[in-house]
């Protein structure tokens, strides 16, 4: 009978549900979270079928941080084994992971419909990962677009109504809540009534999503003209500001070294150019990144990384900041 106590407390031991680990705080997780990477190991069909732990470690081993999980597809059984595999992956080499979701009918038509369906997804996903490491984070939209930005009273009964389902099997993981506008720093102010009953939040803010444009004004990157750089300063300052007026904690979830989606039209040199001043700002901000995105500078088909890119990694991981 001795022997099968201990080996049954052995196998209780070896499983990520037996943690019992203390909680990390907002600002622990934020010092914690470091350099990332937006990737879709568990995004769609095609990058789930190409996904390995290989290719997770080769992003550590460059010296990312963290990752950010983008997740698509319903919670079905197949999808959380996939998604509790590429977790289980990121947290045994050392990256930390944060499950995003995308909730794009929600975003597109904030119904009551929808939205219980986004509730539900995090209820099935809360739940199978229910006691694992505190370093896992849930992030529970990525990116408010579409008629969602126009509905803050449907954005924040959504996160309500979500947090509340969280909290029942993971009362004190760290989740991220986004303002509306394409998570716009502008807008941090209107989720303060989330943050006056749950210690665990943090925000999460981008901007350079789709990465800086030659023409566009409010995004307008071109040589690194004091009018240029000054614009991503201001919109870390508004983070920054938020930060001191609450005690809340932020994390910018996406940023694009070049414009990638859009015409891909930048030099490498001008994208080494942006990323080194982009990853010292926010580095100098004390505020951990995504960079957006990870097929952008490994192929995954392939298994490895694509050459003519590693100036932009060196320049998001290991910024020569002045």
């Amino acid at each position: 009978m001795r022997r099968i106590v201990l080996w049954l407390g052995l196998v209780l031991l070896a499983t990520p549900q037996a943690h019992a680990e203390a909680p990390l705080s907002p600002r622990d997780y934020q010092r914690l979270l470091g350099v990332g990477v937006d990737v879709d190991w568990a995004k769609t069909p095609r990058a789930m079928r190409y996904y390995s732990r290989e290719q997770a470690r080769a992003f550590k081993e460059i010296g990312f941080d963290h990752v950010r999980i983008r997740v698509r597809e319903a919670a079905t059984p197949e999808l959380l084994d996939h998604l509790e595999r590429v977790v289980g992956d990121a947290l045994a080499l050392g990256l930390t992971p944060v499950v995003a979701y995308k909730a794009e009918r929600f975003k597109e038509d904030p119904s009551p419909q929808n939205r219980d369906r986004v509730v539900a997804w995090w209820r099935a996903v809360a739940g199978r990962f229910r006691g694992y490491p505190p370093e896992l984070s849930f992030d529970l939209i990525i990116e408010v677009t579409d008629r969602l930005n126009r509905e803050p009273g449907k954005l924040l009964d959504l996160y309500r109504r979500t947090l509340a389902e969280v909290r029942k099997t993971n009362p004190t993981r760290i989740v991220f809540v986004s303002p509306r506008l394409r998570s716009a720093p502008e807008y941090l102010h209107e989720l303060n009534p989330l943050f006056e009953r749950d210690p665990y939040l943090m925000a999460e803010w981008h901007f350079y999503a789709s990465g800086p444009s030659k023409h566009n004004p409010k995004k307008k990157w071109t040589t690194g003209t004091p009018e240029e750089k000054r614009r991503i300063l201001d919109k870390i300052a508004l983070a920054r500001a938020w930060q001191h007026a609450t005690g809340g904690s932020t994390w910018v979830g996406a940023w694009m070294p070049g414009n990638y989606n859009k015409g891909d039209d930048y030099a490498v040199s001008e994208q080494v150019a942006f990323a080194t001043f982009t990853s010292c700002a926010l580095k100098a901000a004390g505020i951990p990144f995504a960079v957006n995105q990870a097929n952008k500078f490994y192929d995954d088909e392939a298994g490895r990384w694509r050459e003519a890119m590693l100036p932009v990694v060196e320049a998001v991981v290991r910024p020569r900041c002045p």
